[in-house]
Formats: C-alpha cells, sequence, structure tokens
C-alpha cells in the first residue's frame, strides 16, 4: 500500500513508520521538518504542518491508498507549550482525503475522549473536564470531524503510552470497552493502527486498544 504517516517524528509516528516499511509499504512522512530520514529506501518526505498548511496535506495525501495518523497534542498537564493540533490536523486530512478519493484513515484517540468519555471511570472524567480540558474538547472535536467525514475510519482509543519492546499480546476489541490494561507500547499501538488500514474489509469503527499484560 502507499501510505500517509501524519507526526511522522514523533514517538509513535516512527514506529508507524518504521512497521510500514517492515511491511512492504510505500510510506510518505508528513512532518514538520525533516530529520535525517531522507534516503531511506520506501519513503518520501513531505515538510508541512498538518494543522496549517492544507496545500502541503493535499500534496501527501495525492495518490495515496490510506492514512495512518499519529498525532497528538503538547498536553497542559505535562506543562508543555504549543497548541491544539488534533481537530485542525483531522479536518485538514479529511479535505485532501475527499479531494484525492482517499477513503481509509486509522487515528488514535486518548481513552476518554468522545464516544469513549461515558465509559471512563469518574478520576479520569473529571480530569480532562477540568486539568486537561483543552486537550480533550480538542480530541472530541476531531472525532467528530472523522464521524461526520463519510470515510472509512478506524478510531483507536488508548491510555498510557510507553516505550516498552513490542509484544504479540496486546489486543483491540471492536467498540467502546475501558481498555486493560490501559497502558500499551507505542511499537504495539503502531501495528494496530497498520491493521486497521489493511483490512481487507473496511468499514467506519472504533477499537479499544489494550496493552500486553506484565509479567
Amino acid at each position: 500500500m502507499k501510505l500517509v504517516v501524519v507526526g511522522a517524528n514523533g514517538g509513535l509516528g516512527r514506529q508507524v513508520v518504521t512497521y510500514s516499511l517492515a511491511r512492504g509499504h510505500q510510506v510518505t512522512a508528513l512532518v514538520r521538518r525533516s530529520t535525517g530520514q531522507a534516503g531511506t529506501p520506501g519513503l518520501r518526505i513531505v515538510e508541512g504542518a498538518v494543522g496549517d498548511d492544507l496545500a502541503a496535506v493535499r500534496r501527501a495525501v495525492d495518490g495515496q491508498d490510506a492514512i495512518v495518523g499519529a498525532l497528538g497534542n503538547p498536553l497542559w498537564l505535562k506543562a508543555r507549550t504549543g497548541s491544539a493540533v488534533m481537530a485542525r490536523a483531522t479536518a485538514n486530512l479529511v479535505a485532501a482525503m475527499h479531494l484525492h478519493q482517499v477513503r481509509r484513515i486509522a487515528m488514535p484517540l486518548a481513552w476518554g475522549s468522545g464516544a469513549s468519555r461515558e465509559r471512563t471511570a469518574w478520576p479520569l472524567k473529571a480530569l480532562t473536564r477540568l486539568l486537561i480540558r483543552r486537550d480533550y474538547q480538542d480530541f472530541d472535536t476531531a472525532e467528530a470531524i472523522l464521524a461526520a467525514s463519510g470515510l472509512d475510519f478506524t478510531i483507536a482509543y488508548f491510555g498510557a503510552l510507553t516505550d516498552r519492546p513490542a509484544s504479540p499480546a496486546w489486543s483491540a476489541r471492536p467498540g467502546v470497552t475501558p481498555p486493560s490494561p490501559l497502558a500499551i507500547s507505542r511499537a504495539d499501538l503502531a501495528q494496530c493502527l497498520l491493521d486497521a488500514v489493511e483490512s481487507p474489509r473496511p468499514t467506519a469503527g472504533r477499537l479499544s486498544v489494550s496493552g500486553a499484560p506484565k509479567g
């Protein structure tokens, strides 16, 4: 397949690129700036801010088969600076996909956002409505844009991301059920997203992704 990986310079995005190439896909990495990835066989770089540069998004999406999102917001709770980007990025991706007739997209969203909020335990629900409200409102808007897009989308809800090695013991359940364990490695979530876009019978839907049990 020809895949666009959005946020390819991030921790999750690098895993998506690595596994995509290992599976034999041709990858277009849409990144704000290139950092030494040029020259990798099977990898094409398009520079541009996905939330702000619609022309770059259109260039990246043209001629592709599917999109894999690996973006996230710099959470206020972690004392990082930066604006919320998920909703703007999703809107630009959806517009470019309609323009170039690309139908398949898989995107991770934090557990507690969107349709998963009603199944979320009250401490996390309170946290998302108070300390990190801005970010979760942005996630909610991104999900609403996808849900109204008419595209074949997969939203993968996850808990905490780790840098643990890949494991065959992670799992993905259709629908909206609390992930258990909540923690999942970036390598495992990357493979889940790729499995979703590789499905021979893609349909719009949601997954709850659980990490590998400890021990």
